[in-house]
């Protein structure tokens, strides 16, 4: 049995998280093969790691991303041509259709991805005392590119820019002085952590056991200002 720190209480051996309150009970080993995202140390102190795959459709998260993202895209690219070809406002209206067609066709693309890999895409998630960070499986690379090229190539400048934006955030880490806003949702066992430019988020999307785990090392590092309503 291992004493736990914070709760007093004794949690079976093998656990790396207490099974009554959470907190982590000792530095976490380094998992031999699992390398480090760029970012962090080699051998960061207290790296946790795991993976999980990504639900795609039931996700609340990424559906409301492949809404917005190209919908806005739509608006802005259709606003910018409006205005250099001196009011032609018929371009907004194109460009909002271009939009809302490629939301459509990419929640078709997520609802046949999670029948077809049985949940989701794999992803690495990591956290230590540096900060937090993920690593987009294999898998979710090639598709980032195809949308991205498919797009391009079908001439769809919201899709062209969707596919572009999915790429750059495939492998993102926030160092912890750089958190400013931490959102929890344990409905989806998930945590999103923004820095205050709001962009590049690093979203954790943590197992049923690790969850409140997870939860408490964040608390333990982040800024107060990020976790004050935790």
């Amino acid at each position: 049995m291992v004493r736990c720190e914070a709760c007093r209480k004794d949690v079976p051996e093998g656990n790396r998280f207490c099974i009554f309150c959470g907190a982590v009970l000792t530095p976490p080993p380094i998992y031999s093969g699992i390398v480090a995202p760029e970012g962090f140390a080699e051998k960061p102190e207290g790296l946790v790691t795991w993976s999980k795959k990504i639900p795609l459709i039931t996700n609340p998260y990424l559906v409301l991303q492949c809404i917005v993202i190209p919908l806005g895209i739509g608006v802005v690219m259709g606003s910018f041509l409006s205005l250099i070809t001196g009011g032609e406002w018929d371009l907004l209206l194109m460009m909002l259709i271009i939009g809302a067609g490629f939301s459509v066709l990419m929640l078709i693309i997520m609802l046949v991805l999670q029948l077809v890999t049985g949940g989701g895409l794999m992803t690495e998630f990591f956290i230590s005392s540096e900060g937090v960070a993920h690593k987009a499986g294999s898998t979710t690379k090639t598709l980032d590119r195809v949308s991205a090229g498919g797009s391009a190539v079908l001439g769809s400048m919201p899709g062209t820019g969707a596919g572009l934006l999915a790429m750059s955030q495939e492998n993102n880490m926030l160092a912890w002085e750089e958190v400013r806003y931490v959102s929890v949702y344990p409905r989806v066992s998930s945590i999103v952590l923004r820095s205050k430019y709001l962009i590049s988020p690093v979203v954790l999307y943590c197992t049923d056991e690790n969850f409140q785990g997870i939860l408490a090392m964040i608390k333990k590092y982040a800024p107060a200002i990020a976790t004050t309503r935790l």
